[in-house]
């Protein structure tokens, strides 16, 4: 099986396959390419996500959680372009997308450090940054199969 053998390149091998079994597009896809994009696609629908909780949350959020949420909601703006370039890139045939996924899964991680220095233990957004990162890492994985 296609999406078997492209999650077992990666390091969260169980998200991967949930991930990819789950979307009609990638149980019928007949390449990595395919699964890429797919993987892609869940990567940032959960960054838009986040990025859509992050502003409501700092609607109603005060200091000093609000100030954490504000480099949040500029980091997750930031890695949803990162994401739209990689995509640009699988358009035109170039894998090598290390470069924006990483930026992304970057933007996360400074975004979870941020609000962990405003307010220790008690992320708003919970572990979402982390499934944002560990599908990002996917995406990588994969991708560096297609070339």
């Amino acid at each position: 099986n296609l999406i078997i053998k492209a999650c077992d390149s990666t390091l969260y091998k169980e998200l991967c396959r949930r991930t990819l079994q789950n979307d009609p597009e990638s149980r019928a896809a007949t390449s990595l390419e395919v699964l890429a994009k797919v993987a892609l696609k869940h990567a940032t629908s959960t960054a838009t996500h986040i990025h859509d909780q992050v502003k409501k949350l700092l609607k109603s959020s005060s200091k000093p959680i609000k100030v954490a949420l504000a480099d949040c909601n500029e980091l997750y703006q930031d890695a949803l372009e990162q994401l739209d370039d990689s995509n640009t890139a699988f358009i035109t045939k170039n894998y090598d997308i290390s470069t924006y996924v990483s930026a992304a899964m970057d933007d996360a991680d400074t975004c979870d450090q941020s609000i962990e220095e405003m307010a220790p233990g008690k992320s708003p957004i919970g572990s979402q940054g982390t499934t944002f990162s560990q599908l990002c890492s996917i995406v990588l994985a994969i991708a560096k199969q297609v070339k």
